[in-house]
């Protein structure tokens, strides 16, 4: 969790803030160690301040300050309200991204926990795999050993000063604000730090002084906080903490402090301070970026150095549940109704961040998480438009962001112009791109020399002399593009190389999509060039508002057939549904959609290609014509089992051509289908109910249960995943009740049920009679396994499995003799059928996508308990004879 540095009293240039002195009548407090009481109107406020008060007091019990108890206590609780008001609430501005309300959300309520690694990065930022933020540290043979990271509270706890390294955005300056609430609050001890008091300032207002006149820090903190206007000693107080030893001195962004040479008088300063102070018991932290930390790295006893890392999966997920709880209960209280929606809210959140790589490598960042979590609240589709997220986040970076961050109040350094940086940046990240694809490290006088070539092109009187201060500009205000090893430039992410890289091909065009089209088409097939080439497509349909454009550029993928087959379509395909339906004109898309489905069912593109070619069908709101036709299977003798003895369907039957896909299934969930209690049958009921969890159960029936409790028995327990839920792919993740329920509602849906039948599973013989026909062919499609006919773990390549299910009209070289689809491999089915004597197992049929093509033959019968609901256990459906009795 991050926010920006707030603005707060400048120095003696700012006019003096005035606030009256608070009435004693407005509330009465009476506080003690072990609580308060306060009467009156109680507001979130009138709580803190009665903590301040009750901490004053405690705070000064056992010491003799020098001035009187009285004034001391009520200058100490009047300065812990003005920390607790000054930093109460997170501020979102220099985000670039306003809302129709202002956002109010606590600090504390979405504070993160940060670590480090007691240890500088090689370069001006950590090298990063795809855990950190987008390169794979495996690339380099002299990949760096990196320390265990530590929670940093740890660290603090440990040692009497710390010095807090970290990336723009990596949260220092939370950090800090953080320690100051929670100390200001009385709540120290929680953190293993007991009460002291906190003393937070901005470093580049010390070094303003400076420059008028030698100041000790001890000085200037008394005057700094002598004018955030209440009339007692407050200075003084601070003055008496330290004495007391029981300060925590937080200095905030040394990095602000441009001028090198003042940079290093700060520090010898502070270094100076901390010596002297640290000797009563006091403790430190000094924040800064890596970027010009080296050339004034101090050294004293007991002061140690760390550089935060950036957020881990476990962090992301702790960061947007607190995101989407503090949202919701803004808007709607803390209600029933906010928290189902919060928990809506987090799902998708999440799902855009872990659906792309690269949006998942720039959430590992508080600051970008935070403009995330923004765009997607003001309704930005994410992952899919994620250029307009990444264009946020360089102007953010650029501008918005280097503005107001500074808790001094001041911009740290020069304004930079975004168009100019941009276009620059731009084709500067293609060159890198170029020469170093997917790993975007070059050379420092690599990097010099084509910078000095660029700024010729643009006609710059002196080119060197430009390259050098746009170097230092966007290495030193905007930290995009960093020394990131010895000698060795790279952006700060990687995905800010391939989203500038697109910009610049986008550009490239000019109005013209050939140049584009040519480019592009000589990276077909390239993963590092996957991104780049969709992002492009999004620049040019979205940011420029370009889709004819970008139109011809998808279509010319489409019929060039540029790299392996299948690997363009697809490729066009994912650029559709990122920039559809603005972004693309609608004939592309239609013309896209029919090469997927050619790519999707070709036995000669690779599975995973036609994988992909389906599930992107499903998103982009393909259906099958045929979705919800039954088949008729005629009565009569047919062979059955391995050893094919002979068996006797009686009546001719309906069976669905193929498995209830999700957006079948989606029309039983959206009728209150899991509500209405006449579409189950008792013991489903019970389960739906949670009422059958309350009995006796042997072990394997209660362990399915606990994994699925009550709260998730309203949908498919796989429901919210992105993949296994695509709109044309087999629903899983249900029990046999569920399917049970779905063909009872189907049932009453259907008008022409011939009389005598129902809607409802199959049984076992009717299942194998639909998938190997009268004369007991091993497979649906004969004898013999094919790769290329269904989707198993033995159907690629490397016979390691799809990843997934398919959609269900993947595979035309499966279909069985009697027109049916999807019945070897893909979901297990469930069937009406019970494996064993006692009745405590169903037979499922057809084997699955990480099954063995063994298990996919039509003769196979496995089995599951009723409470089974894995992610590869689906059902049929069948208008059939009814049964009068199992």
């Amino acid at each position: 969790m991050t926010d920006e540095k707030n603005t707060s009293k400048d120095d003696k240039d700012k006019p003096k803030q005035t606030h009256p002195k608070r009435r004693k009548t407005d509330w009465q407090i009476q506080a003690d160690d072990g609580g308060m009481a306060i009467g009156g109107s109680v507001t979130d406020s009138a709580i803190i301040h009665g903590q301040t008060i009750v901490l004053a007091d405690r705070f000064w019990r056992n010491l003799k300050p020098a001035l009187p108890p009285e004034e001391i206590k009520e200058a100490t609780a009047a300065y812990l309200s003005y920390l607790t008001d000054r930093h109460y609430y997170l501020n979102l501005k220099g985000m670039g991204i306003s809302d129709r309300i202002p956002l109010k959300l606590k600090l504390l309520d979405l504070y993160v926990p940060l670590k480090a690694r007691m240890e500088l990065p090689e370069g001006e930022t950590w090298r990063r795999n795809l855990y950190l933020a987008g390169r794979d540290v495996e690339k380099y043979e002299d990949a760096p050993h990196f320390g265990d990271s530590v929670p940093l509270l740890d660290v603090l706890k440990k040692y009497s000063g710390v010095i807090v390294l970290g990336d723009p955005g990596a949260g220092k300056t939370t950090f800090v604000k953080y320690l100051a609430m929670r100390l200001a609050r009385g709540e120290g001890a929680e953190l293993g730090l007991d009460d002291y008091l906190p003393i937070l300032l901005p470093l580049a207002a010390f070094a303003k002084t400076l420059q008028n006149n030698e100041t000790r820090l001890d000085d200037f903190i008394a005057e700094y906080f002598s004018d955030i206007g209440i009339d007692l000693p407050v200075g003084e107080m601070l003055k008496e903490a330290l004495k007391a030893g029981r300060a925590l001195i937080l200095l905030d962004g040394l990095d602000e402090v441009r001028d090198y040479n003042l940079r290093n008088t700060v520090v010898e300063r502070v270094v100076d301070f901390y010596t002297f102070h640290r000797r009563q018991g006091n403790k430190f932290v000094l924040t800064s970026r890596v970027v010009g930390y080296r050339a004034v790295r101090p050294s004293a006893e007991d002061l140690t150095e760390c550089t935060i890392i950036d957020f881990q999966e476990s962090e992301i997920e702790d960061f947007v549940q607190k995101w989407t709880r503090a949202l919701e209960k803004q808007a709607q209280g803390n209600t029933k109704v906010a928290q189902d929606d919060a928990e809506t809210d987090r799902r998708e959140l999440l799902d855009a961040i872990q659906h792309n790589e690269g949006v998942r490598q720039l959430a590992s960042t508080p600051l970008l998480l935070t403009i995330l979590a923004l765009m997607k609240r003001q309704g930005v589709t994410l992952p899919e438009r994620r250029v307009q997220l990444y264009d946020q986040y360089v102007a953010t970076l650029l501008t918005t962001w280097n503005r107001a961050r500074s808790l001094s109040g001041r911009a740290p350094g020069r304004d930079i112009d975004e168009i100019h940086t941009v276009r620059v940046l731009a084709p500067l990240a293609l060159w890198m791109h170029e020469v170093s694809p997917g790993v975007g490290l070059v050379g420092r006088e690599d990097l010099r020399r084509k910078l000095e070539e660029l700024f010729h092109e643009r006609g710059d009187a002196s080119p060197m002399q430009a390259a050098r201060q746009f170097l230092l500009d966007v290495r030193e205000h905007a930290a995009l593009l960093l020394e990131r090893g010895p000698g060795e430039y790279g952006f700060i992410h990687l995905t800010f190389e391939e989203y500038l890289a697109a910009v610049a091909l986008a550009l490239m065009g000019q109005g013209n999509s050939k140049p584009i089209i040519e480019a592009l088409s000589q990276h077909v097939g390239e993963q590092a060039w996957r991104e780049v080439t969709l992002l492009t497509i999004g620049y040019l349909g979205i940011r420029q508002q370009l889709p004819k454009i970008a139109g011809e550029v998808v279509e010319a993928l489409v019929d060039l057939k540029p790299g392996p087959l299948g690997e363009a379509v697809v490729l066009a395909g994912d650029a559709v549904l990122d920039t559809y339906p603005n972004g693309v004109p609608p004939q592309s898309r239609e013309r896209i959609v029919e090469a997927l489905i050619q790519t999707m069912q070709d036995k000669d593109v690779r599975p995973e290609l036609r994988r992909r070619a389906g599930l992107l069908l499903g998103r982009l709101n393909w259906r099958p014509n045929d979705l919800d036709r039954f088949v008729e299977t005629s009565a009569g003798d047919f062979q059955f089992g391995v050893r094919k003895d002979l068996k006797n369907i009686a009546q001719n039957f309906f069976v669905a051509k193929y498995p209830v896909t999700n957006i079948q299934y989606a029309r039983f969930v959206k009728d209150n289908g899991y509500l209405n209690r006449e579409h189950w049958s008792d013991l489903g009921w019970e389960w739906r109910s949670g009422k059958l969890d309350q009995l006796k159960l042997e072990s394997v029936e209660r362990d399915w249960l606990e994994h699925r409790p009550l709260a998730k028995r309203g949908a498919p327990y796989y429901w919210h995943n992105i993949e296994l839920s695509n709109p044309i792919a087999p629903v899983v993740g249900v029990c046999w009740f569920e399917a049970e329920a779905y063909c009872r509602w189907l049932s009453k849906k259907i008008i022409a049920v011939p009389e005598g039948c129902t809607v409802r599973l199959l049984t076992s013989e009717e299942w194998e009679r639909a998938a190997r026909g009268m004369n007991g062919n091993e497979y649906p499609w004969g004898d013999g396994f094919q790769k290329f006919a269904a989707n198993t773990w033995d159907s690629d390549a490397a016979s390691s499995g799809l990843s997934g299910t398919t959609a269900v009209a993947t595979y035309p070289q499966g279909v069985s003799a009697a027109d049916v689809w999807d019945m070897s491999g893909n979901a297990w089915e469930w069937t009406g059928s019970w494996y064993d004597e006692d009745k405590k197992y169903r037979i499922v049929r057809g084997g699955s996508w990480i099954g063995y093509q063994w298990f996919a033959r039509s003769s196979f019968a496995n089995w599951s308990i009723p409470l089974t609901f894995n992610d590869d256990l689906s059902f049929r459906v069948a208008i059939a004879p009814k049964i009068i009795k199992e």
